[in-house]
């Protein structure tokens, strides 16, 4: 199967690859259980909505490379260590997606674009849920690329993903005007990352096992490396307007705005919960979780 494949992409997803096969020859169960906590992080408040999400994107790869980059010859009875894992990731990505609805939000405003109308853009996270055509066949290629190149993934998988090969390579010019298409693939990218990383209650470690392990592994790299990519386009567009400072006050005034109206709603639904008897202790600590996560 011919088709388009992004260069940059393709880099990224060579560069994870190796850097998994690294942590993997120095994997040990002692240094695997040391599991830093990443809400102070995601409560840091003294930074730019722009600072906090590249300081996240980059705690994201580390997670999710250190997570899955592992031995299972030593790993033993460590699955516990790795659900612990993915509940930090997933409160990670649950920021993220958090921070890139104010981004949306105040570049649609900026632009004029109603995120209830297609736009000029045609693509937004709110109305489209699922990725495109060609960026699932991306996905399928770097996964194929990821089991063959990572060392903890099962070589035996890769005679089922050879039909996902590519012939052609391509870059991609980003312009400033496509800036809520970025941002909204990315969302869409990272919905699906997050699906990829089961609660604790639906997590077994028969997710440790081949073809499971692989099959999962290779699409969350996969997800990571496209994500980004993406986020390499974000950048480009943000470095750009660096020399437009209206444009830049009147963006960080609307995001200042959201969060305003997001803080109370925040507030409001803390309130609901410590007034529910019905919420048993867990739920409540759930809910306090979620609210604080989604506040930037």
């Amino acid at each position: 199967m011919a088709g388009v494949i992004n260069r940059g992409h393709i880099r990224l997803s060579d560069k994870l690859a190796g850097e998994s096969n690294r942590l993997l020859q120095r994997f040990s169960v002692k240094n695997y259980s040391r599991i830093g906590s990443v809400d102070k992080i995601l409560l840091k408040r003294d930074i730019s909505v722009g600072k906090k999400k590249e300081i996240l994107i980059k705690k994201l790869h580390e997670s999710i490379v250190v997570a899955f980059s592992i031995d299972k010859k030593k790993f033993g009875r460590s699955f516990g260590v790795l659900e612990k894992r993915i509940h930090s990731i997933r409160k990670i990505i649950a920021k993220l997606r958090s921070i890139n609805y104010y981004l949306e939000a105040a570049f649609a405003e900026e632009t004029s674009l109603s995120r209830k109308s297609p736009g000029k853009s045609g693509y937004t996270s709110r109305q489209q849920h699922t990725l495109a055509r060609d960026e699932l066949e991306a996905l399928e290629y770097t996964a194929y690329r990821l089991i063959g190149e990572a060392v903890v993934l099962d070589k035996r998988l890769l005679k089922e993903y050879r039909q996902k090969e590519k012939k052609v390579l391509s870059e991609e010019k980003t312009e400033a005007r496509d800036i809520l298409k970025v941002l909204a693939r990315e969302s869409v990218a990272m919905e699906h990352l997050e699906a990829k990383m089961p609660p604790p209650r639906m997590a077994s470690p028969a997710l440790l096992k081949d073809p499971n392990f692989t099959n999962w592994v290779s699409r969350v790299f996969s997800l990571l490396s496209y994500i980004e990519h993406l986020y390499s386009k974000e950048k480009y567009v943000f470095g750009k307007l660096k020399n437009n400072m209206p444009v830049k006050i009147r963006i960080g005034k609307k995001i200042t705005q959201l969060l305003e109206e997001k803080s109370r709603l925040i507030e409001i639904m803390e309130e609901k919960a410590h007034s529910m008897e019905r919420l048993d202790a867990h739920d409540r600590k759930e809910l306090h979780s979620l609210t604080t996560t989604i506040n930037l």
